[in-house]
């Protein structure tokens, strides 16, 4: 192979890789705001075009809306039914939507994920975390449209890394 020719290949992979990446990172690229919820100190990152909704009467949480069907919650409660992580990820099993089938579960030592379709139409993600010594439960659950997954997958990968529990005016002294 000739050099012009290796050079010429060089440019068209650079120049697919930057189209790839201009694509599906133009969500990525938009302002992020970050949540923090002043009761129990759940906080997460997340894209601008997401609109909060009013808050509940208890504080506990806030769902966002974006105007093309994609939706999350962050939430926290204290662990009144005292899960530990295992009993914690069997009750959201137990009450997933009727319809939603799991198709990926991971987990940690204070955290579980589940992910996976609801019907033909949504993916939904969940990040759950017993927080506080185990004297808190917190989540962050989202849905998107599947013809979208291209664009939110990345994104909900960024919301949840930095979905984390912290300390607000009604938190357990642990952390």
């Amino acid at each position: 192979m000739s050099p012009a020719f290796l050079a010429q290949a060089f440019r068209f992979a650079v120049l697919a890789a930057a189209l790839a990446l201009g694509g599906m990172g133009g969500a990525l690229a938009d302002a992020w705001r970050t949540y923090h919820n002043d009761r129990y100190g759940t906080t997460i990152d997340y894209p601008d075009f997401f609109k909060p909704g009013d808050p509940p009467d208890n504080d506990d949480g806030l769902k966002f809306t974006s105007a093309d069907g994609a939706n999350f919650s962050v939430f926290a409660s204290y662990n009144a039914l005292d899960f530990d992580l295992a009993r914690y990820r069997d009750f959201i099993v137990k009450n997933l939507a009727a319809g939603e089938v799991i198709t990926y579960q991971a987990h940690g030592g204070d955290w579980f994920v589940i992910s996976g379709t609801a019907g033909p139409e949504r993916v939904f993600y969940e990040k759950h975390l017993l927080s506080h010594g185990g004297e808190m439960t917190e989540g962050f659950v989202t849905s998107y449209p599947a013809r979208l997954k291209q664009k939110y997958d990345p994104v909900v990968a960024r919301m949840a890394k930095s979905f984390r529990s912290g300390s607000g005016f009604q938190t357990p002294d642990k952390p």
